[in-house]
């Protein structure tokens, strides 16, 4: 489970956030008005941005073919306006 700490706790106790971050995972960090940052182990943070691939890679991999998409019609002029 996430600890919530306040930013005048955070910044209290730096090093108990960075070692929680380590040991335990996400520490989330909100100020006053509920905007929040949560602060993660560089492990976690790399293995979130290589779990999902970029749509261009989705799109690429899917295994569709151009005959599988439908055909479309081009566009029509309109006049001037």
């Amino acid at each position: 489970m996430m600890k919530l700490w306040s930013i005048s706790e955070a910044r209290a106790h730096i090093s108990e956030v960075f070692e929680s971050a380590l040991k335990d995972g996400p520490q989330k960090i909100e100020r006053r008005d509920r905007k929040s940052v949560v602060v993660v182990s560089e492990a976690t943070w790399s293995r979130l941005q290589a779990d999902y691939p970029s749509f261009a890679d989705l799109v690429l991999n899917s295994g569709l073919e151009e005959d599988d998409l439908p055909k479309r019609l081009p566009a029509r002029v309109l006049g001037s306006l």
